[in-house]
């Protein structure tokens, strides 16, 4: 039980170090550092911060620091307390990818610096990518700790998934909004709760011998993939070719969940838990 509510706490905070990663990053607060990283623009070698913005990007290192240090902590309990093997490799390739995490940080923060390709579209994807598979193991590890759900929970997250698309994508790049570093915030944080929801979808369903439970959770899992892209795609603002890629891949995902809510509506005659056990 102790060890569920960790990983649940450690899946909120590896939310929370994303969000912040998007604002530092779309508000340029990461650019107040130039080539002094890791030290800043402040006083005292660079240790405290001179102004917002680098208040900004030293606050997102330090909650990148206490994620850091809780999703190796929490991996150490879990092979301690003996959780199941998925749980216990999860955690572990989490923490295997905080110090790539880490290099990919510094490289997008020291324009002009021993780097001066740092600030770019495809080192800004990759370190996003990277934080984008912390996020997706710690929580594939805390759906694993929660299941097995009874399929008209699945039916219930299938709709929640439906409706969390079209909600996101009024804030995405191009549509309703300017895409300041605020409505950035917003966009990600519905794509990110969508893509979590997917994860333990396609983590519950595997547990279970029903063919449409199954099919749900396999459309759920492409859905996250095919988010995931789309996540990528608005990193940056987009030429007119590009908003049409999003919007297709947008629209796509849409397709895969409704596809998956047509299958979880199938299997909810069933109410009764998942069989199987998630170990293993």
């Amino acid at each position: 039980m102790q060890l569920r509510r960790l990983l649940a706490g450690a899946s909120g905070l590896t939310f929370v170090l994303m969000l912040l990663g998007v604002y530092t990053a779309g508000a340029g607060a990461g650019l107040t550092c130039g080539a002094r990283w890791p030290f800043c623009d402040g006083a005292v070698f660079g240790l405290f911060p001179a102004n917002w913005m680098s208040f900004v990007e030293w606050f997102h290192r330090l909650v990148a620091m206490v994620t850091g240090f809780a999703l190796l902590g929490i991996a150490g309990l879990a092979w301690v307390r003996g959780a199941s093997r998925r749980v216990r490799y999860s955690l572990v390739a989490a923490v295997a990818l905080l110090p790539v995490q880490i290099g990919l940080g510094a490289l997008t923060v020291t324009v002009g610096g021993l780097f001066p390709w740092g600030y770019s579209p495809p080192v800004q994807a990759a370190h996003y990518l990277a934080a984008l598979s912390i996020f997706t193991l710690v929580v594939y590890a805390t759906a694993l700790s929660y299941g097995p759900v009874e399929r008209s929970r699945l039916r219930d997250a299938a709709l929640l998934a439906l409706a969390l698309v079209p909600l996101g994508h009024l804030f995405s790049f191009g549509t309703v909004f300017p895409y300041t570093p605020e409505v950035q915030i917003v966009y990600y944080g519905l794509a990110l709760v969508l893509f979590a929801l997917l994860i333990a979808v396609g983590t519950w369903t595997r547990a279970t011998g029903d063919r449409d439970a199954v099919r749900q959770g396999s459309l759920s899992l492409l859905a996250a993939v095919l988010l995931a892209i789309q996540m990528l795609l608005g990193r940056h603002g987009l030429d007119p070719q590009g908003l049409l890629v999003a919007d297709g891949v947008a629209g796509l995902v849409f397709v895969a969940l409704l596809g998956a809510a047509w299958f979880a509506y199938r299997a909810a005659d069933a109410e009764i838990p998942l069989l199987g056990s998630l170990g293993g």
